[in-house]
């Protein structure tokens, strides 16, 4: 099975989510905060894939073996990872900062949190209902 190519479509929301810095056809860079927040709850035992789930990246469409490889380089990069005092250029907002992240979306970027939050959630439903309807056509044929 080769790598996963992203559409333009699938770009663009994954550029919509907050957890996402940056986004091309070929590759994913994450917020550093959902880095560390990622890692930790794995720590104490979550599932990766149900994680990303929760950020709204479906592992079916991003990849499962690309989620075992994050957590995995993750992990390796533990110390720096979980250490709250580096910065990151390119970290969208910390979910206690009022400052706009760097991608632009002023829909997603606002200081507010809770309109974060909404738009994440937002792509969360749209995806989940996705995946109903496919259920659905598939158990009809």
């Amino acid at each position: 099975m080769g790598r996963t190519v992203f559409t333009a479509e699938e770009v663009r929301y994954l550029e919509s989510l907050p957890v996402v810095a940056n986004a091309t056809a070929a590759r994913i860079t994450y917020t550093r905060a959902f880095k560390r927040d990622c890692l930790r709850r794995y720590l104490d035992g979550e599932h990766a894939a149900d994680l990303f789930r929760e950020a709204g990246l479906k592992p079916e469409m991003i990849g499962r073996k690309r989620i075992e490889r994050c957590l995995a380089r993750w992990k390796a990069e533990r110390d720096a990872i979980l250490d709250d005092s580096t910065g990151d250029a390119t970290a969208s907002v910390d979910a206690a900062s009022s400052t706009p992240c760097a991608s632009g979306n002023d829909l997603v970027c606002t200081g507010d949190v809770r309109d974060r939050i909404i738009v994440q959630q937002t792509h969360y439903i749209d995806a989940l209902e996705q995946e109903i309807a496919d259920l659905r056509r598939r158990l009809q044929e």
